[in-house]
């Protein structure tokens, strides 16, 4: 894949999950896909397989009250795969998220393959507990 196509995706990805539309996104993972996400929170672990990961960004949604929002700061493709760059808002039970966090994702044969997601780390934690 080249630099455009694994930006296009990675995009593609993100917008989909704005709108909600679940399919789009886990049709842009491979069927063995791993998203890594670090740190003691609800949400935080290694998830394995489109189901695995929608469920964990289900369950941000969910855990958010329906306040969970992606502002996409950058995409930078690369043959690699592409580097998401992402602000993250959500209010709950009084606490408020606004961060900036960084995905990398490997991208083989046209789908995720691996997404490491590094958050900051404090925020989460302490947002989602």
């Amino acid at each position: 894949m080249t630099a455009t196509s694994n930006a296009a995706l990675a995009r593609t990805m993100v917008e989909a999950f704005g709108r909600g539309d679940l399919e789009t996104v886990g049709a842009s993972f491979a069927d063995d896909a791993v998203w890594d996400l670090p740190g003691t929170s609800a949400v935080a672990g290694t998830y394995t397989g489109p189901d695995a990961i929608i469920g964990f960004l289900a369950k941000s949604y969910e855990l958010s009250g329906g306040t969970l929002t992606l502002e996409l700061i950058d995409i930078l493709g690369s043959e690699w795969g592409a580097v998401q760059v992402q602000r993250v808002r959500a209010e709950r039970d009084g606490r408020t998220l606004d961060c900036v966090e960084t995905l990398a994702h490997q991208i083989r044969d046209g789908k995720i393959v691996r997404t490491y997601h590094r958050p900051d780390q404090y925020a989460i934690d302490a947002f989602f507990g």
